[in-house]
């Protein structure tokens, strides 16, 4: 069997099949030592009266016709066949229906440990003058330590097998309906086993052959709905992945083509003397300004894969957030006075410490006040500040720009997304810096978000606590 769900029956049919047949034969053998130790105690109850009787018998108490009849009465109650021997003088009987049992090997094995004194049983033995089978019990009687006589009983066997056969019928029997009611629950339980990995292994062929799945439904908390949800969970980030990759092919075929088209016309034209030679200076300088974009892009585009797959690996250690704003805002000192902007940097009277990679955060840091200055038309202000608070740290960079449109504001994160008009491709930007700086935040535990209005925009990184 190949199924999961044919193996998993097939291995609970056979092991409690197996269960159920030695849990038969071991009662079965429990019943016959029950149903011959119940016969054995009866006929020596039996032989130990018969027994009294005879030594009754002896001192003249009983006749021998009243011994007789006690006898027959108490084997017609045990079902047995009683033999008496009374020997006064100790010797062996004279009657040659005594002398003819006698004879039988086995009785004389019973017989001579009767002489023994002692009290013998057989459960199979062969008797001559019924011709079958018997259960024989053999009971000496005694006078001080001296053997005066024995009572023998025999109970055929067929009786006793006619009751271990009925014993039997009815504990094979119920074995049967309980290895049919355990088939009946086998073959449920195998089925709730194997029916969400059977719908696993359909819904993954599908996914390999394109098919879109829905979530599979979950189950339990056992390995088996762990792994129902383990699936769901690798195929909606595998969904989110190939969403992903589609979004980024699409947004890097739409953002290397403006720049390809861009330096092939420039070079084009001056190869084919479009472009007179004192314009050529010109056009080689914006051959150059695209194609420092299209390095940047790349640049970008390799450190957003590593960060997305996990291949960056955070150098975290204790430094001061201050510290940081303070040495970003004296690099960015001559761009904003080159673009008549105020810097300004708040917040940072005391050390503000946090646990983080300080490369990573510089970079977000970096990102968000290039993009403040760069924004920001002349005469504005860009700032700078740190803000302590109960839950975390959080670094605030903050401009006067012409702020960003409340439709554009949810989208500003994803890949490639340029706020139309005033921040389009002509700035220079690549359209990946937000989306780098909030994997980045994330990765440290922390979120960021922007605020904008006509009056500029803000933007917010928190740091949770260490």
């Amino acid at each position: 069997m190949k199924s999961i769900f044919g193996r998993l029956m097939l291995t609970y049919v056979l092991i409690i099949a197996a269960a159920i047949l030695l849990f038969s034969f071991f009662l079965s053998v429990l019943l016959k030592e029950h149903l011959f130790r119940a016969k054995e105690e009866e006929m020596l109850k039996t032989g130990y009266y018969l027994n009294t009787l005879l030594a009754s018998s002896r001192r003249g108490l009983l006749t021998e016709n009243e011994l007789a009849l006690a006898a027959d009465v108490a084997g017609q109650t045990a079902n047995a066949r009683v033999v008496l021997f009374n020997m006064q003088n100790g010797g062996l009987p004279e009657q040659a229906a005594w002398r003819e049992l006698l004879a039988d090997e086995g009785l004389a094995g019973i017989m001579e440990g009767i002489w023994r004194g002692e009290t013998v049983i057989r459960r199979r033995q062969f008797a001559p003058e019924l011709g079958a089978y018997v259960v024989a019990v053999g009971v000496p009687s005694l006078a001080g330590e001296r053997v005066t006589g024995a009572v023998i009983l025999f109970s055929p066997l067929n009786e006793l097998e006619g009751v271990l056969d009925q014993g039997r019928k009815v504990v094979w029997l119920s074995g049967a309906v309980l290895l049919c009611l355990a088939l009946l629950i086998v073959y449920i339980v195998s089925r709730r086993l194997a029916r969400p990995i059977v719908r696993v292994s359909i819904a993954a062929e599908a996914m390999a052959s394109g098919i879109a799945t829905a979530d599979l439904e979950e189950s339990g908390n056992d390995e088996i709905g762990r792994l129902v949800r383990s699936f769901n969970d690798l195929k909606n980030k595998l969904l989110t992945m190939e969403k992903m990759r589609r979004e980024l092919i699409a947004g890097v075929s739409h953002e290397l083509r403006s720049p390809l088209t861009a330096i092939r016309g420039f070079v084009q034209g001056m190869l084919d003397d479009v472009i007179p030679p004192r314009e050529r200076p010109r056009c080689l300088a914006l051959v150059l300004q695209e194609t420092n974009r299209l390095t940047a892009m790349t640049n970008d585009l390799l450190e957003m894969a590593q960060l997305e797959a996990g291949g960056i690996v955070l150098q975290k250690k204790e430094f001061d957030l201050c510290r940081l704003v303070r040495e970003m805002a004296e690099l960015f000192a001559v761009q904003a006075k080159s673009k008549d902007i105020e810097l300004v940097v708040c917040g940072c009277d005391r050390e503000a410490p946090i646990f983080a990679d300080s490369d990573r955060i510089k970079q977000v840091a970096g990102n968000l006040l290039s993009n403040a200055v760069k924004f920001t038309p002349a005469g504005g202000r860009v700032g700078l500040g740190v803000i302590k608070g109960e839950h975390g740290t959080t670094l605030k960079v903050w401009d006067t720009g012409p702020g960003i449109p409340a439709g554009d504001l949810p989208l500003v994160f994803e890949k490639f997304y340029r706020v139309e008009k005033s921040r389009d491709a002509a700035t220079g930007g690549t359209g990946l810096g937000l989306s780098i700086a909030r994997t980045i935040i994330e990765l440290h535990g922390g979120h960021i978000t922007l605020e904008s209005d006509e009056k500029g925009t803000m933007a917010k990184v928190v740091f949770p606590e260490k």
